[in-house]
Order: C-alpha cells, then structure tokens, then sequence
C-alpha cells in the first residue's frame, strides 16, 4: 500500500510539473506574439508616417528625354509614400519611352527618389513614307519625324512599314544587315572617310551600296568581306576622283583584279 500511495504522489508531481510547464510556454508564446505584433505595427506606422512621403525626385542622365518627362512616365508624386512605390513598376513605365534603354532606381531614405537613366542615341534614320525613322545601332525604332538629322540614311531594308513603331526593332534580316552596316562604318572611320558617307543601301546582301553625296559617289562594297582591303582602295580612288561624279567598284575579286572607278557620262 505504501509503495502504491508514494507512486500515485509521484504520478500526481509529474503531472502537476507538466502542467506548470506547459503553461509557462503557453504564456512565453502569447508574450511573443503580442510582442511581435506591437513590433509589426509599429514598423508599420512609423513606414506609412509622412516622415516617408516623398519630397524630392531627381533624374540623372538624360540629355534628350526631359526631366518633367521622365518624372511623368515614371507615375511618381510629391507626397507618396516612398514604400508604396515599385521599381520595376517605375522602371516599366519610363521605358515606355523608346528613347529610354536602362533605367536604375535608388531610393534614399527617408523621401528622396533617384531615377537614373541611360538614353538611346540615334545613330542612322529610315526613309519612312514621308519622314524618317530614327534608329539606333541595335535596331530600335527611336521616333518619327519629318525632320532629317545629319546621320546617314539606310534604304532598301526589308522590315514593313506597319512594324515601323517606336520601341520596337527592325526585322531579323535587317538586324543581320545592321551589323554589317556597323562593321562598314567601322572600318571607314578608321580610314577617315566615314564621315562622308550619306547612306547605305542595304536592300542586296551580296552588294552593299554606299553613298557619298558631297563626294558625288557610290561605291559598291560586294558583300561587304575584307573590309579592311577594300575601304582603302575606296580612300584611294576618293583622293584621285576628287570632285568626279560616278562610281566606285570593289565588288571584285580584289585578288584578281584592281578596284575601278566608272565616271556618270
């Protein structure tokens, strides 16, 4: 009987242990949590206070695109909440702007906006219609205009005009013939003459036309290989027809034969 009263005394401390035991937890946990949840909203108050609406939005990097333009792409306000902004939201929104290529977004806490961009340059025009399309070296369609700016003129391309929009890019075919295009004017700026050159006619693959009106020539490249052979023959034959109208020819097997030049009669 002994023995059964001490282990049912026993039984009863272990269970009474328990029990002391689980409710320590049980208040450890509910502390935590009405802890944790103070700390929460207050995070959350103190985000939303006026301390973080924003105050200043400045813009770095454009040159062509303005500032008050960028600022009204990017959909931000004086006195939103700067946590309730999304950069890639922003980011979006500016590249609407074809001009716009990369766009970096750095907010200094506690109200202040930094939208930094990086514009895309014009480098030749399509003849469009009436107008011209402004294009880049990757092929981006800049804008539209009836203005013609001092870069050269690229014909014969084979993007239609329907795909001709501002932001998009220039057809695969026309892609592979742009970087060709690049490769020429490459080349022909490292021999000084790149600067004459007007347009590009791009329509045959197998015989790139270059066009120099203040020269009054044109020249035909072939299929624009060996380059660096064949734009100083065009040098040459520039500085010996200085002035004559007509047309330059080193589409040829240059190991066979001189490149020539053919006066317009």
């Amino acid at each position: 009987m002994g023995k059964s009263k001490n282990k049912k005394r026993a039984d009863n401390m272990s269970a009474r242990k328990k029990e002391t035991k689980k409710s320590i937890i049980i208040k450890a946990i509910i502390k935590w949590t009405i802890l944790l949840t103070a700390l929460v909203a207050s995070i959350i108050f103190f985000m939303i206070s006026p301390l973080f609406n924003i105050r200043e939005i400045q813009v770095v990097g454009n040159q062509r695109v303005s500032k008050d333009t960028i600022i009204s792409l990017s959909r931000l306000s004086i006195g939103e909440n700067i946590y309730k902004t999304s950069s890639n939201k922003i980011k979006k929104n500016i590249k609407e702007n074809a001009y716009i290529g990369r766009v970096d977004i750095k907010k200094i806490l506690p109200n202040k906006i930094i939208i930094n961009v990086k514009e895309r340059k014009p480098t030749y025009m399509l003849e469009y219609a009436s107008s011209y399309a402004y294009i880049n070296n990757q092929g981006y369609i800049l804008e539209i205009s009836k203005e013609a700016l001092e870069i050269p003129i690229i014909t014969g391309y084979s993007t239609k005009d329907e795909d001709i929009i501002p932001g998009c890019r220039l057809n695969e075919e026309d892609l592979g013939k742009l970087e060709v295009v690049l490769k020429i004017m490459e080349v022909a700026n490292g021999n000084e003459i790149g600067n004459l050159i007007t347009r590009f006619n791009i329509q045959n693959k197998q015989d790139y036309i270059v066009i120099m009106d203040e020269e009054k020539k044109t020249i035909h490249l072939g299929d624009a290989t060996n380059l660096s052979t064949r734009i100083p023959y065009v040098k040459a034959i520039l500085t010996g027809e200085k002035g004559v109208e007509g047309d330059i020819f080193v589409n040829v097997d240059l190991n066979k034969q001189n490149a020539y030049f053919r006066r317009k009669e």
